[in-house]
């Protein structure tokens, strides 16, 4: 009998105080695996942005580079690079004689003139192109909140030079014909609030100022392509 009552002492559960420890002791083990998981998920979402920001950016230099080489392109004799009157401050025309429009559209209507509208979408945040054959403009770079050109232009009268000789804002009275070069920039944004506080930032796009506060990214991509498709 009293060696009984001895093992059933011997198997007494924790007490209170133990208890109060474990349970302690188990919370900072989980809020160390939570902390853990957040720093980890926001360095992750960091760095996505980031790669969204720079291919997104890389992209929209990229195929406004290629649009713009093909402006006045033609195999049969002199076109206007550009249409001065479908552009604007945020957008260009440019003109070419391919089969299909940038919207993948026949130019068989229109005697194989492509004339491809790239311009900001406010909006939406996009850059987008939208040919003369008719349908909706198609977006081609997400994240964009800002996109301005410069006419570089050659007014000397020396055609062997073909050098601007300066570059200027949007104007519809600007002859197509002296334009040689466009410069052209991007802001591109991170797609999402990657940090963890607001940021006061001021980018200069070209010729304008834009002044941001929040806890998105922000890259200006810039590029100059010299028109080759002149007389």
């Amino acid at each position: 009998m009293k060696n009984q009552h001895t093992c059933r002492r011997g198997q007494t559960g924790l007490s209170l105080i133990e208890l109060m420890i474990t349970m302690v002791l188990g919370l900072i083990i989980i809020a160390a695996v939570f902390n853990m998981y957040a720093g980890n998920s926001k360095s992750a979402r960091f760095t996505e942005g980031l790669q969204n920001m720079q291919e997104n950016g890389r992209y929209g230099v990229s195929v406004l580079q290629h649009g713009m080489r093909l402006a006045g392109y033609s195999p049969d004799g002199y076109i206007d690079s550009l249409d001065m009157a479908a552009s604007s401050s945020n957008s260009i025309a440019i003109r070419s004689r391919q089969p299909y429009d940038c919207n993948g559209r026949l130019t068989s209507a229109t005697d194989g003139l492509a004339v491809n509208v790239y311009r900001h979408d406010a909006a939406t945040s996009q850059l987008t192109c939208q040919g003369n054959q008719g349908g909706q403009p198609m977006a081609v770079v997400e994240g964009v909140e800002a996109f301005r050109l410069l006419y570089g232009v050659d007014a000397d009268g020396d055609d062997t030079t073909d050098e601007p000789q300066s570059y200027r804002t949007y104007d519809p009275a600007l002859d197509p014909s002296e334009v040689v070069a466009l410069r052209f920039a991007l802001l591109v944004n991170s797609g999402q609030p990657i940090r963890s506080r607001n940021v006061q930032e001021s980018f200069v796009v070209l010729t304008e100022e834009l002044q941001r506060n929040d806890r998105f990214a922000r890259e200006i991509f810039s590029s100059t392509v010299k028109l080759r498709n002149r007389r």
